[in-house]
């Protein structure tokens, strides 16, 4: 059965029948952030599961507002915005890293468009992937990146298609998707998958400054698996602060945060931490939502991320 369209007002008023807290701003809000996205996706750790099972319908806890929930949706969208910042510093590290590779060992310009420039279905199988798909992966992959350099409309690439009449993947690789990206390495040469890990690990260190070491080939493959989702996850406006991603959905926001450490230069993530550290303290000592955070891990990371700055 369809649900009906509701005017602000009747939104506002079955959320009072439901037993949620109001005040004179619920309904500027929802008029502004829409009833889905705050409502919707932020109502879970405020409702009374026991009464909302009788009843077949939600029923929040007692004591549970508006507020509260929009404090949820407000910690979460800032949540976003400061992980999608330093998510697009990573995912230009590892696209230099991945067109540099590939470009180093296969010279002419339309190298990647041919099979034999890839991994065999034995080195696809080793790397953890499933040989049954190695084929159609392979043929989706070059089938993306040929349209791409014969139809893309992006200023750079017609410039190449007109003026050289060929794109070369380190020019191609800026109109790819950070999951185009990731299908592009899983597809890459044994040593190449090397060689990118050993690029990122060289250009992101600095100077007398800790390095979290050289990256293992098959460490990066689930770092890429886990980043795209979560840089995606921020990009689309979804819900992040408890989203679980990965192949058994067993990586949270906790787990992607040190992952992310291979990708930035250690003054960025020490910058990252640093702001994660005050949206997340706040947050967490908040009255509102300190009881979400706190029962999904949040404080014990607080005081990770506090040890990690001293």
């Amino acid at each position: 059965m369809s649900k009906p369209f509701l005017m602000i007002e009747e939104q506002v008023g079955l959320l009072t029948s439901r037993g949620l807290i109001v005040d004179s701003e619920t309904d500027r809000l929802l008029m502004r952030e829409g009833y889905y996205s705050t409502i919707n996706g932020y109502k879970d750790p405020f409702l009374d599961a026991q009464l909302s099972r009788s009843s077949g319908d939600d029923r929040y806890a007692k004591g549970a507002s508006f507020s509260n929930i929009y404090e949820l949706f407000s910690f979460d969208r800032q949540l976003r915005e400061l992980t999608f910042h330093y998510l697009i510093r990573a995912e230009a590290t590892i696209r230099t890293a991945v067109s540099h590779s590939f470009s180093q060992a296969h010279r002419s310009s339309e190298d990647y468009l041919l099979q034999q420039n890839y991994c065999t279905v034995d080195e696809f199988a080793a790397y953890g992937m499933d040989a049954g798909k190695y084929a159609s992966e392979v043929s989706l992959l070059t089938a993306l990146l040929g349209k791409c350099a014969r139809k893309s409309k992006a200023e750079f690439i017609v410039h190449y298609r007109d003026v050289y009449d060929a794109v070369p993947l380190w020019v191609l690789c800026n109109d790819l998707t950070f999951g185009n990206l990731e299908h592009f390495f899983n597809l890459m040469k044994p040593q190449e998958k090397k060689d990118v890990a050993k690029m990122i690990a060289l250009s992101t260190r600095e100077l007398n400054a800790p390095n979290p070491g050289f990256l293992e080939v098959n460490d990066m493959r689930t770092h890429l698996e886990v980043l795209v989702k979560f840089r995606n996850i921020c990009a689309h406006d979804e819900r992040l602060y408890c989203a679980k991603v990965g192949g058994r959905k067993d990586v949270n926001y906790l787990k992607m945060t040190w992952m992310l450490e291979h990708y930035l230069t250690h003054s960025e993530f020490m910058e990252y931490l640093k702001d994660l550290l005050g949206l997340i303290s706040t947050g967490v000592n908040d009255a509102s939502i300190g009881h979400v955070l706190s029962g999904l891990g949040y404080r014990e990371f607080n005081a990770q991320l506090q040890k990690r700055l001293r």
